[in-house]
């Protein structure tokens, strides 16, 4: 692999884990936004029981049918929020997959860039030794 190759895998695989944390964010965000829109919907219904005049029929009647209205739209965005929650969850064990596969190729990188270090290290005490013996020998 030429030189110039690392860093562009490096800079590579850096925006790779950027974007899978971004994915990240924005489905924590998009789960977040459903859960609000299911608590308002909660919140109108509850709203809903409390204002209607029980001793009016046109009341009654108007207050059930908004129930059942509502009963399904909350029902409906129940279970996009559950939708919302495995998306989030998928998404962090992806990620979560990717910095696990980033941090093993670290180290591997490592070990062998020490592996070189100690390599070349030693080949340069051969040759001193070598230089040594040859001088040693020669007044």
């Amino acid at each position: 692999m030429p030189p110039s190759a690392l860093p562009t895998l490096l800079r590579l695989r850096r925006a790779a884990r950027e974007e899978s944390q971004a994915a990240v964010r924005r489905a924590e965000d998009e789960r977040d936004a459903q859960a609000q829109k299911l608590s308002n919907i909660r919140a109108a219904t509850a709203d809903a029981r409390a204002s209607f005049d029980p001793t009016d029929t046109v009341s009654l009647v108007s207050y059930h049918e908004f129930r059942a209205r509502q009963e399904v739209l909350e029902r409906r965005e129940a279970a996009r929020l559950l939708q919302r929650e495995r998306e989030v969850e998928v998404k962090r064990t992806h990620h979560t997959a990717r910095v696990r596969d980033e941090l093993a190729i670290d180290h591997v990188i490592e070990r062998k860039k020490t592996e070189a270090e100690r390599e070349a290290q030693k080949r340069d005490h051969s040759r001193m030794d070598e230089l040594g013996r040859r001088s040693g020998g020669q007044p």
